[in-house]
């Protein structure tokens, strides 16, 4: 069994050493957008820069370069953030809704100022932007070291633990927020390999897919012993390291 603690929403991923909890003083200035599936959110206001915080949603950061070469960068979960800022001068950006759900707008002058005046906005923005640039190099060393296999693995784990709810069981349940083609996009695998791996996961009894968005994990340690990425992405949760139990 495993003894991961899980919370919806914004405490879904809850180190005790950091103040993920989005202040209330951010939460009441910024501007509510209600989000859906599929839904591009404007890198701009007006041609002012903005910044978002992700309340109740998951979104994907993606890059195109000359050529049309397409990736997805980065996910966003709830108490991340995201500044137009972040994208590369000389490409093409968008911020994709994956979920429905809600996300926070704000002009970066307003933002910045709300900081400057609000040591809670300043020090949430800056551990934000850490906890994401750390779960980012771990996802540059699982594209650039690890399998197919471990890959997938790994990816699973990311969503496990920042959007999972305990289930019955002791099983742990999480939407699948991408595609196939998505996916295969962000992890740098063919399509075809990705069907086969998410089918041997079934067939061994680790995942359940009762619907095209929904997944049952059934063993989290199991799951995590696949990959040697997983004690990161548990430490940075601040989750103590699953046991597996048989299947």
């Amino acid at each position: 069994m495993n003894d991961l603690t899980f919370a919806h929403g914004a405490d879904a991923c809850q180190p005790a050493e950091w103040p993920v909890r989005i202040p209330n003083g951010v939460l009441s200035h910024g501007t509510t957008v209600h989000t859906r599936r599929g839904q591009p959110l404007p890198l701009s206001i007006a041609g002012e820069e903005t910044v978002f915080v992700v309340h109740l949603a998951t979104l994907m950061f993606r890059l195109t370069l000359p050529g049309n070469l397409r990736q997805g960068v980065s996910l966003l979960y709830p108490g991340d953030v995201f500044r137009s800022a972040f994208v590369p001068s000389g490409s093409e950006a968008r911020l994709l809704a994956l979920t429905p759900g809600e996300v926070l707008r704000f002009r970066f002058d307003a933002f910045s100022e709300l900081m400057a005046a609000a040591p809670a906005a300043r020090a949430y923005f800056d551990l934000a932007v850490a906890r994401q640039t750390a779960r980012q190099a771990i996802h540059v060393a699982t594209i650039g070291q690890l399998d197919c296999f471990q890959r997938l693995v790994t990816f699973l784990m990311e969503l496990a633990l920042h959007t999972g709810a305990p289930a019955s069981d002791g099983r742990v349940v999480f939407e699948m927020p991408l595609s196939r083609s998505e996916i295969a996009e962000y992890l740098g695998v063919n399509a075809d390999t990705l069907s086969r791996i998410m089918s041997r996961l079934r067939g061994e009894g680790l995942l359940i897919q009762p619907d095209r968005h929904t997944v049952y994990v059934s063993d989290l340690g199991a799951l995590a012993a696949l990959s040697p990425a997983s004690p990161a992405l548990m430490s940075l949760c601040g989750a103590a390291a699953p046991e597996a139990s048989d299947l």
